[in-house]
């Protein structure tokens, strides 16, 4: 497998969450390159003392620079809603910095690997986008009106279609990107839906292990076998921890209670447990402000405050070690 290039981009916040996904990237695929963006000085100023293995590090004020209308966005929009302007930016930034690279894989900062991601850049092949679908639980599919797609991993191929669709996306996403449902469009995830008949070339990868999460992980029989997770029959590529919240210094919220799955077994014991624990050890403060993260708005928030601590109750989802 060829050398892999990834980007991300976090503040200081997520910092123990990157410094997990690079390790574990590397430990999987030692060939690879993550390019990461810091949102703030402070994260900045740690990683250029102490880099993150296998990383290139550019600042804000770089991204500034290269998009300056995001100086003037930051101020009128939410935080998370800056954040979600900025995945494309991002992408867009990088492909700018390093015009070289063949392909681009854009990853959130919360998400694990668990094994080699060679099936599914076979998978891939010589696609120019490849994306991957939230693959709701028939017991959720009213979220799928918030995007088909997950943002949490892209594919982009340095070619004429997936450097158009990039740079498609981060204009889209600079003329609007709020947390509101507002004619088809979400944040910056709900544009992805128009991209299978907009954009030629795309691959929807089908991988089962590949972004195994919250909202797609009661469709699937998940089991421990001699060391590996599987997923069904396919191994498991990486986790995305979205959801997960920490509540006081060593209790955290796994969300699964949302999305009425248990939580237990396997999905306790191997993938949530080792990895709390290993933020812990990765923390410089004992909480998280959580920012780059969906939220529904609807006129009967009272129904569903009172839905989610009924769910609470019934799923328990939190974890204390």
């Amino acid at each position: 497998m060829e050398h892999l290039y990834f980007c991300t981009y976090f503040d200081f916040n997520y910092l123990p969450y990157a410094k997990l996904l690079s390790k574990s990237l590397y430990k999987q695929n030692k060939s690879s390159t993550l390019f990461i963006v810091c949102m703030d000085k402070e994260v900045f100023s740690i990683l250029e003392r102490d880099p993150i293995l296998n990383s290139i590090v550019y600042s804000h004020n770089e991204l500034i620079k290269f998009r300056p209308r995001l100086k003037k966005i930051k101020k009128e929009r939410s935080v998370a809603e800056y954040f979600f302007t900025c995945s494309a930016q991002i992408c867009d930034f990088i492909f700018d910095k390093n015009p070289d690279i063949e392909l681009l894989n854009y990853i959130d900062c919360d998400l694990y690997f668990y094994n080699s991601l060679k099936p599914l850049f076979d998978e891939l092949g010589k696609a120019s986008i490849g994306i991957i679908e939230h693959k709701f639980h028939w017991s959720n599919k009213s979220k799928k009106k918030y995007g088909r797609f997950n943002v949490g991993w892209i594919s982009f191929r340095n070619d004429k279609v997936g450097r158009q669709c990039v740079s498609d996306w981060a204009m889209q996403c600079i003329d609007w990107c709020y947390q509101k449902l507002e004619n088809g469009r979400y944040a910056d995830q709900k544009y992805l839906d128009n991209w299978p008949k907009k954009y030629s070339n795309l691959k929807i990868l089908k991988h089962k292990g590949a972004n195994l999460a919250i909202w797609n992980v009661k469709n699937y029989n998940i089991q421990f076998n001699k060391g590996l997770i599987l997923i069904d029959d396919q191994p498991l590529l990486f986790y995305h921890f979205a959801g997960l919240r920490q509540l006081n210094a060593k209790t955290f919220k796994t969300n699964l209670s949302s999305y009425y799955v248990p939580l237990k077994g396997v999905l306790l014991n191997n993938i949530y447990l080792p990895y709390i624990n290993q933020l812990l050890e990765n923390m410089d403060k004992s909480n998280i402000e959580f920012i780059k993260e969906m939220k529904q708005t609807n006129l009967l928030s009272l129904i569903i405050k009172n839905a989610i601590k009924i769910k609470n109750f019934v799923y328990k989802d939190i974890i204390r070690v």
